[in-house]
């Protein structure tokens, strides 16, 4: 496992007041912690890079039992999976830029992509566990019924709350499934500034793209 993934190097500890004293919601706060303290990493499939999209520029696995299209094990190209791949852009003089991979699990039932050594997480809802494959359409609230899935991104590294979230038809996210491994990918997503400290500048619509796979349980 690379020196700069590893769990043991994260940190909440200078932050706890902030956590203690914001009004963060509920859920917000909790995935976020949940995800810092316990967020571990295996290997993570990506997709194999193109001209168009060259996403999941990482070395390929070393154990074949996940690169191997015959193993049941198969997680894809590369064999890479726990892992995912987050690029943001808010929309707003400064261009403020969010780029990283790290790791990628279902924490606190929903599917949390957290950038190492960070205070920053994406954070999905497909309102289930175990989402089904196929196009989920970007809303305000989950529903697994009617294939709706909601999206927050959140940033404390500065010690202040900016957070975005989806709204309805801020558009899809494709689930695919293969030998039970979940690959996500979405592109062009909008969300909207919901945070207690998106003011000014920061007070936009961000765009975000993710790609990243989850292991079977």
């Amino acid at each position: 496992m690379p020196s700069f993934l590893r769990p043991s190097d994260w940190t909440l500890a200078p932050y706890r007041n902030f956590f203690k004293n914001t009004h963060m919601t509920l859920k917000a706060s909790l995935s976020l912690a949940v995800c810092f303290l316990v967020a571990g990493i295996g290997y993570a499939q990506q997709p194999v890079a193109n001209k168009v999209d060259t996403w999941g520029n990482v070395p390929p696995a070393r154990d074949d039992r996940f690169t191997n299209p015959k193993s049941k094990l198969y997680a894809g190209p590369n064999g890479w999976y726990n892992f995912g791949e987050v690029r943001a852009d808010v929309s707003n003089s400064a261009k403020t830029t969010y780029a990283y991979k790290g790791s990628f699990q279902l924490i606190n039932h929903a599917f949390d992509a957290v950038e190492p050594n960070k205070l920053r997480v994406l954070y999905m809802d497909f309102g289930s566990d175990q989402p089904g494959p196929g196009v989920y359409q970007v809303s305000s609230k989950a529903n697994p019924v009617q294939k709706k899935v909601h999206l927050s991104f959140a940033d404390v590294s500065n010690e202040k709350l900016w957070e975005w979230v989806s709204t309805d038809n801020g558009g899809t996210v494709t689930v695919t499934m293969v030998n039970a491994f979940l690959y996500i990918k979405c592109r062009n997503i909008k969300l909207e500034p919901a945070g207690l400290h998106n003011t000014g500048d920061l007070k936009q619509p961000m765009i975000l793209g993710f790609e990243g796979a989850v292991a079977p349980e």
